[in-house]
């Protein structure tokens, strides 16, 4: 690729986390960044990069090295104003940045980026319309009071400073206004839905604006295919599998067993994948409480399969650690410790050091298995 290609660099920032590996876009632009250091547009690449798995703070000084290697690189200006705006709030340096970057644009004929500067510099409130703080940690249930607040006192500025600090409540709140729409729907109560789409529109719309990332639009499309036999399906496969974590609670296996089963069938029938694999690991999982490991492998190797078809990693991750353990049991230690490096791997690729330390704990415990038994203890 020219390495002068800016708009490239952006594209295949955006491939790599449309893919679900915004971390893999890292590695690229660093590995460029080492072959092109003193090029303008690597930098901002590479900035663009880091912005998207949350670094601000290391993405500003790519962004700030690559206009003082290239003053005219409108896009760096506006990614600058943009953290000032919605990161980093300081409202003044912002519409400095914005202002640069819109002059810049004109001159150069980036018309992108003239777009998104001008609506950006539109959400600047004036000193006497400052935001609000906002905690930078927040329960799912302040962040869906706070946005729904702003909505409400059509405060945009506000909604999208809220988006680009809390990226996973935004993806927890769109599943829970998706299952409360969905709801809704079964239930014939079609105001509330449309009251969810509404909020679900307008959260999507923000993230897919603050992360160039498609995940909760790919989402809510799926959502919008689904017809009323289908998401009656849904409800009723949700509602076995609440049913059945309250029987297993219980100590009801064969009955949270049954449940788990049930579920499996409904999503099975409309083929929603990645809510059969989900279910099949609460099988697996009852299945393994019962010492039933033979058929809590099976299941776990049909979650692997669905997850791995989907490319739902951290899905993945766990039904690949499910089968370590269920291997573990079964005496089948070299496959057991196959099992667990594959998913440490998938830990490592999602950054999920709690995750990674368990995982590393358990391939120790199987390794000293295994030499154990090569000795004949």
């Amino acid at each position: 690729m020219d390495p002068g290609f800016t708009k490239g660099y952006r594209g295949v920032v955006k491939s790599y986390t449309a893919l679900g590996d915004p971390q893999g876009a890292v590695i690229y632009m660093e590995s460029l960044f080492l072959e092109n250091p003193e090029r303008a547009e690597v930098l901002y690449g590479l900035g663009y990069a880091l912005y998207n798995t949350e670094k601000y703070k290391e993405a500003k000084i790519y962004f700030e090295k690559a206009v003082g290697l290239n003053p005219d690189l409108a896009a760096a200006w506006n990614n600058i104003a943009v953290i000032y705006h919605f990161v980093f709030p300081d409202y003044k340096k912002a519409r400095e940045y914005y202002e640069k970057a819109i002059e810049i644009s004109k001159k150069t004929k980036d018309d992108w980026v003239l777009k998104i500067a001008e609506e950006n510099l539109a959400y600047i409130p004036k000193e006497a319309d400052a935001l609000k703080p906002i905690k930078e940690n927040l329960t799912l249930e302040e962040f869906i009071d706070n946005f729904i607040s702003m909505i409400e006192e059509s405060d945009e500025g506000g909604i999208r400073r809220l988006v680009v600090r809390h990226k996973k409540n935004c993806e927890e709140a769109l599943d829970l206004f998706l299952k409360d729409a969905m709801l809704a729907c079964v239930e014939g109560r079609k105001e509330d839905e449309k009251k969810r789409l509404l909020f679900l529109k307008i959260l999507e719309r923000e993230y897919r604006v603050s992360f160039n990332s498609p995940f909760l639009k790919n989402k809510l499309d799926a959502y919008n295919k689904l017809n009323e036999d289908e998401k009656k399906k849904i409800v009723m496969g949700e509602k076995l599998l609440e049913e059945g974590l309250k029987k297993e609670e219980k100590g009801l296996y064969l009955d949270a067993r049954n449940n788990y089963q049930k579920a499996i069938s409904h999503f099975f029938e409309i083929k929603d994948k990645n809510r059969t694999g989900t279910a099949f690991l609460y099988l697996g999982d009852i299945y393994r409480k019962m010492k039933k490991y033979s058929l809590a492998n099976e299941a776990y190797s049909n979650a692997l399969r669905y997850f791995i078809e989907i490319m739902e990693k951290e899905k993945e991750a766990l039904a690949l650690s499910s089968l370590g353990i269920t291997n573990f049991f079964l005496n089948e230690f070299s496959t057991s410790l196959e099992y667990f490096k594959r998913s440490l791997k998938t830990y490592k690729f999602l950054n999920d050091e709690e995750s990674v330390k368990a995982v590393e704990r358990n391939i120790k415990l199987i390794k000293a298995k295994i030499n154990k038994a090569k000795k004949g203890e």
